[in-house]
């Protein structure tokens, strides 16, 4: 059992490795997974100079560890998203998903891109007696949207409905294509942190750590914003982990699946391999991360009868009201975020609704992704979000998870000796917003039980909104 993505192994793009003291753009794209390199390929032709720098490697991060479910068919995000605002928001977010399945197969058909396209359908399901009603409610929504939806009978579930024109895909062999069809158009940088942005005139400057960047207009698209203002991003949101799990096996299926119950089954095949996401829960709610890992591998073997051939987890943002942060947060100030384990098409709408704001000043999704927005949900769950991060704060103060805690001149430490006999000893204290790290032994990482940030044995940072290193002794 390997403990990486399925995805990684495949992964072959050139390096960007480049130096700079200062350098001036036009746009400069902060990330390089999938939202930053959308973005980029809708501004390509702009005639503007575009930099995009990423902490890593392009297309390393996030989305290396998606299940890569190209899809609009979304648990029943449509009547939660009509029961919270109206039909007409629901709408309007169904358009906006079937757009992006739209963009993604032109981009893929225009570039040539050979990334296993397969064109499968989506189901929805649950196991549970309380589900068979909404799936049924999420049934006719679709169907007054025009979509030929059809109920799967199996003596497993209680309730299920099925949809067509949905696809799955490699998506690490997608940005590869993505990124050979921008080819020169813009200028990238890899492992080039970004850790503070400051307005000067109409100019950004953005420190990053190999240099100064000044640009007129910065895009977000590292996953997590690393401010807190102006968008309050950490009230509006809160993070859910998932924990995922691949093999060969001998029936491969031509479908993908998820069920709306509270326990997650996630289930999509990638040629002969059975990809299962399962044990998502909030980030805040456990923290002895090396049960779950356990607990997904022994759920997959008891299910589909092998053993699971690579493990990984992935972190999603979640907004407070379903929808996703997207568009203009202050003058020439761009984020993309909180795209609700839907990564794959919000990603996707996320770069063309950017480039359109800086194209055109405009976007038909303006509004309803608008990152500035605060509503009674926001406000509400903001408040009860706060109450998770304490009871967190506390589990991370009190539970013994870590390999062992030192006193070193009255403050606290986590240590942590390797195979080779090497004490790793850094601070449990996360730079972001000051939250008590706990040791993920599964994958020897420091992790922020509140917004997700991690950290290798030496405090440097693997995963965001975190930009700096914690304090090593």
């Amino acid at each position: 059992m390997e403990n990486k993505t399925i995805w990684e192994k495949k992964k072959s793009s050139d390096h960007f490795c480049r130096s700079f003291k200062s350098l001036h753009t036009d746009i400069l794209i902060i990330g390089g997974g999938i939202t930053g390199l959308s973005t980029a390929y809708y501004l390509k032709d702009s005639g503007k100079r575009i930099t995009l720098i990423d902490k890593g490697s392009v297309f390393s991060g996030v989305t290396s560890k998606t299940t890569a479910k190209v899809t609009y068919l979304q648990g029943i995000i449509y009547q939660t998203l009509e029961k919270k605002f109206n039909l007409n928001v629901a709408k309007k977010y169904f358009d906006s998903q079937k757009e992006a399945i739209s963009s993604i197969c032109k981009i893929i058909k225009e570039c040539h891109i050979s990334c296993d396209l397969c064109e499968v359908p989506s189901v929805i399901f649950s196991l549970e007696d309380n589900g068979i009603v909404k799936i049924e409610n999420e049934k006719e929504l679709l169907k007054r949207w025009g979509v030929l939806v059809e109920d799967v009978s199996d003596q497993r579930i209680k309730a299920g409905i099925k949809v067509q024109d949905t696809y799955t895909f490699h998506p690490l062999k997608y940005l590869e294509g993505v990124l050979s069809s921008i080819g020169k158009k813009i200028d990238i940088y890899e492992d080039t942190m970004a850790y503070h942005i400051s307005s000067c005139g109409h100019q950004h400057v953005v420190e990053t750590s190999k240099g100064k960047i000044t640009a007129s207009q910065v895009i977000i698209a590292c996953h997590y914003p690393f401010f807190l203002y102006p968008s309050l991003i950490p009230l509006k949101t809160y993070i859910k982990r998932e924990y995922v799990n691949a093999s060969q096996i001998q029936d491969s299926q031509n479908y993908m699946a998820i069920n709306i119950d509270s326990n997650l089954h996630s289930i999509r095949y990638y040629q002969d391999y059975l990809i299962y996401g399962s044990n998502m829960q909030r980030l805040t709610s456990k923290i002895d991360y090396q049960k779950s890992y356990q607990k997904s591998r022994s759920d997959f073997k008891r299910l589909f009868g092998v053993e699971a051939e690579y493990t990984w987890m992935n972190q999603d943002i979640m907004s407070n009201d379903f929808l996703p942060f997207i568009g203009e947060v202050r003058d020439g100030l761009y984020i993309a975020t909180a795209f609700n384990a839907w990564g794959m098409t919000n990603a996707t709408i996320s770069g063309k609704v950017i480039a359109s704001l800086i194209l055109s000043g405009k976007s038909s999704y303006q509004s309803l992704f608008n990152p500035k927005r605060m509503n009674l949900f926001l406000l509400f769950d903001s408040v009860l979000g706060s109450f998770h991060y304490l009871k967190v704060y506390a589990q991370s103060l009190w539970k013994k998870n870590n390999p062992s805690y030192v006193k070193i001149e009255g403050i606290l430490y986590g240590v942590y000796i390797d195979r080779e006999g090497k004490r790793h000893i850094v601070k449990l204290l996360c730079p972001h917003m000051k939250c008590n790290l706990v040791f993920n032994r599964e994958e020897k990482t420091w992790d922020c039980p509140c917004h997700g940030s991690r950290f290798d044995l030496d405090g440097n940072v693997i995963e965001g909104p975190a930009t700096s290193t914690i304090t090593k002794k």
